[in-house]
């Protein structure tokens, strides 16, 4: 069933009709063709018209298991910038190099603005980018270096005042986001570019999840690991850390690591053939505004973002929650590599499930599973490790439909937008999604920053040793119940509320697995000469 709202004409001078109006679609049919459904005359009873298959057109291009993982693995690489930065960033900005809870908020809030332009810019550039390596790809070969580069940087604390830290972070943070936004939009706009069928697209989505979890898996517990390598200890037995060290340790390894990922991508998809498609002549402003004229598009788009802010309330703030709520700063790591397994298992289970039940009723299952953890997040005993634990050991069947059905819904969508306009605009789309994406991860760092704040959150004191190493010795956080609770607010109520909202942006969602094949049907018709006007 199509979206309501989509007429099909093949028009050669004669627009007598095939089939009546229905509720659905209006068909016409050209020439002195007969009625192709084989309805009677005057039935209004069909709801679909036959489209003969042309023994002469091309098969569709099969990805072989090679180009998908070629593809998929790239999303590893990016992985470590997603997952270290949102288990961390908000640690490090506070404890390690000191930024008030505030300053932290502005830095995040004014990266925003830059994102608001480069993502959309980026997105539409990467549209119409022409050049031998293609028009996605080439995005790929020169945005990773800086990405890398401005990866390690984000981890240094400049030796200098707050007012030039805050310079410093600011402009670190807004270079790095573009860069981030130059590989990824075009990398992610590739998957509609290389496949147009339904399940090979929901498995490139489920592949790049595993990528996702088990890039960010083994980042996340090295680099926890690896900030913790220079220490020593005091006269008095205190073990000590210096966790500058660390972190830009941490930050050049994990900076170089990305891009292998990349790279492997970039050479390995070199042979799968894309579509030509027109320049698009449509204006920009033009084109933002038939973008958001498609249902299908801001229902997906609400649900991706509802998506992105809930779980960025918890990924923002699982640090502290497990150091100051649960007792577990320890067992950390540990908890977090439970989490991602449970999720990259249940990637491939739910990917596998949607291709018979269809995504919408995925989701809400598996919504269901993750409101259920974010409110146990909010009840768990303190200084109960082990619970959380076995809660991040489950945590994977909600938090994995959170990142894999909104991912496999978006090229459906661009499909019924070049269907509305007859281009192709994967690049726009993505934009759009990263914005939200990165929308998603700042309002849940800065909300959580100016909550912490508000709640007397403060930097632990922090002492020089002899030997010019620094440990925190005084934490007066621990003992604060209005951190405490404002941490379970940020972690369980929070999120919960707007996973809320996913379930009502997802109802709405009007695509569904039959109503995609039509919608190929018509898109090929439509490829092949015929006039399709689509309303609404």
């Amino acid at each position: 069933m199509l979206e309501p709202g989509i007429i099909l004409e093949e028009t050669e001078n004669d627009t007598r009709p095939l089939l009546q109006e229905t509720s659905q679609a209006t068909y016409y049919n050209s020439g002195s063709n007969p009625d192709l459904t084989g309805a009677a005359p005057g039935s209004t009873s069909a709801s679909k018209p036959h489209i003969p298959h042309d023994p002469l057109s091309p098969q569709p291009y099969k990805l072989s298991r090679f180009e998908k993982l070629s593809y998929g693995v790239g999303e590893s690489g990016l992985s470590v910038f997603q997952m270290i930065k949102g288990f961390f960033l908000n640690s490090f900005l506070l404890s390690v190099a000191q930024l008030d809870p505030f300053y932290s908020a502005i830095i995040l809030f004014t990266t925003k603005f830059v994102d608001a332009f480069s993502d959309i810019l980026v997105g539409s550039f990467s549209d119409k980018t022409k050049s031998r390596f293609g028009r996605r790809r080439v995005w790929i070969l020169f945005g990773s270096l800086p990405l890398a580069i401005f990866y390690t940087m984000l981890w240094y604390v400049p030796d200098t005042n707050q007012t030039l830290k805050v310079i410093y972070y600011q402009f670190v943070v807004i270079v790095l986001s573009v860069a981030y936004t130059c590989v990824a939009i075009p990398y992610s706009a590739m998957n509609a570019d290389i496949t147009s069928d339904y399940d090979e697209r929901t498995e490139l989505a489920g592949i790049r999840m595993i990528s996702l979890m088990i890039g960010g898996l083994i980042s996340t517990f090295t680099h926890s690991i690896i900030i913790k390598i220079f220490k020593s200890t005091l006269d008095n037995g205190v073990v000590v850390y210096d966790f500058q060290k660390g972190y830009l340790l941490s930050g050049g390894i994990w900076g170089g690591i990305m891009l292998i990922p990349l790279a492997i991508t970039f050479f390995g998809t070199r042979n799968i053939p894309t579509q030509s498609f027109k320049d698009s002549h449509i204006p920009f402003f033009k084109g933002l505004v038939v973008m958001f004229s498609n249902r299908a598009f801001i229902t997906v788009t609400l649900l991706y973002f509802f998506c992105q802010i809930a779980v960025q309330f918890v990924q923002n703030n699982l640090v502290l929650y497990c150091k100051y709520v649960a007792n577990a700063e320890d067992s950390f790591p540990y908890i977090l590599a439970t989490l991602q397994v449970s999720v990259s298992i249940f990637i491939f289970f739910w990917g596998k499930v949607s291709t018979y039940i269809g995504k919408k009723t995925v989701y809400y299952i598996g919504g269901v599973f993750l409101l259920g953890e974010f409110i146990g997040l909010y009840f768990l005993p303190a200084n109960n490790k082990y619970l959380l634990w076995g809660m991040a050991a489950f945590g994977g069947i909600g938090v994995s439909v959170a990142f894999l059905i909104p991912l496999s819904m978006l090229p459906d969508v661009v499909e019924l937008d070049e269907l509305k306009t007859g281009e192709r605009r994967e690049g726009l789309f993505y934009s759009l999604f990263l914005f939200f994406q990165k929308l998603g991860l700042s309002v849940g760092l800065a909300v959580s920053n100016f909550a912490l704040g508000l709640a007397g959150y403060e930097a632990p004191q922090v002492v020089d040793g002899t030997d010019g190493l620094s440990t925190e010795i005084i934490d007066n956080n621990v003992e604060n119940p209005d951190v405490i609770k404002a941490l379970r607010y940020l972690v369980g109520v929070v999120p919960s509320i707007i996973v809320f909202f996913s379930f009502i942006a997802v109802f709405f969602y009007p695509i569904s697995k039959n109503s995609h094949s039509h919608i190929k049907e018509l898109l090929k018709r439509k490829r092949e000469g015929a006039t399709i006007t689509v309303d609404g």
